[in-house]
């Protein structure tokens, strides 16, 4: 058996609006390095969705005076990085547009505010981002052909909202059996091994 046939980054599957595209161990993009990115949108148009585990270095209430305190802002990608996108599993939002069943971006972000401020524990129900990771006609495609990204449908919402997403690509690569198991493990500079 060829060792290319064992390690192939490729497990057939396209993207699609809600699925996660995670990225080949050793790419070297600094936006998208060990990245999990949840798809908020997949068609012939358009594809974009958002980085789940690079956080920033400022909390929501820098960016935003009316803010909650001790909210942590991600880096969702490097389009629109002067604009804040949020996604979040609060059902009652007005304006705000199902991604998956309970799964939603967007909406009235005085009434997002007003239920953080009365429940603490909602904090680990809205995720805020800076810029969006975007995709022209075609290139999503390409790039997965290509293998630098994995598109998966089989992870918990709990883990794609933990806290700590400092492992979060590792966690969401264990998931995918043996073959992307062994991924997980490869250290991040193969010199490192």
């Amino acid at each position: 058996m060829k060792l290319d046939a064992v390690f192939e980054f490729n497990n057939g599957k396209l993207p699609s609006k809600g699925s996660i595209l995670l990225s080949e161990p050793f790419l070297q993009d600094p936006h998208f390095e060990r990245s999990v990115v949840l798809m908020c949108e997949h068609s012939d148009a358009e594809s974009f969705g958002f980085v789940l585990n690079h956080p920033s270095a400022v909390q929501l209430n820098d960016l935003v005076d009316i803010a909650p305190k001790s909210i942590p802002v991600f880096i969702g990608g490097p389009v629109a990085n002067n604009s804040l996108f949020y996604i979040h599993t609060l059902t009652d939002i007005d304006s705000s547009e199902e991604i998956l069943p309970g799964l939603f971006i967007g909406g009235d972000l005085t009434e997002i505010f007003a239920n953080l401020s009365l429940n603490q524990a909602h904090k680990e129900n809205v995720r805020f981002f800076i810029g969006y990771s975007g995709w022209s006609k075609g290139q999503l495609e390409q790039e997965i052909i290509e293998r630098a990204w994995i598109c998966v449908n089989n992870i918990p919402r709990n883990t794609l909202f933990s806290k700590n997403t400092s492992n979060l690509w590792r966690k969401c690569m264990s998931h995918q059996g043996k073959q992307f198991h062994t991924f997980a493990l490869f250290p991040k500079n193969i010199t490192d091994n």
